[in-house]
């Protein structure tokens, strides 16, 4: 009995061996990876990014609240939330 208690010890432990090594290979991969992708994102930035930023702000600016919801949207959403309210 004590032969087989000590195989099967022995199947775990190169089990446990063999899985931790995949994972640290997997995580390790994974690092270099993301490593890469926000290297080649500092050498080579995407021109959308540039023209999302660069949008012109709404023609009703000075309408818009400091939020930059505009008064109709506003008044819509409160007109909508007292008649849910009255109809509950």
């Amino acid at each position: 009995m004590q032969p087989d208690v000590a195989n099967a010890l022995a199947e775990a432990a190169n089990l446990l061996l063999v899985g931790m090594v995949v994972v640290f290979l997997f995580l390790s991969m994974l690092i270099g990876a993301i490593t890469l992708i926000a290297w080649a994102d500092k050498f080579f930035p995407d021109k959308l990014l540039n023209t999302v930023n660069n949008q012109q702000k709404p023609i009703n600016s000075k309408l818009a609240s400091k939020d930059g919801v505009s008064p109709e949207v506003v008044a819509a959403i409160s007109a909508a939330v007292i008649q849910h309210r009255q109809s509950n």
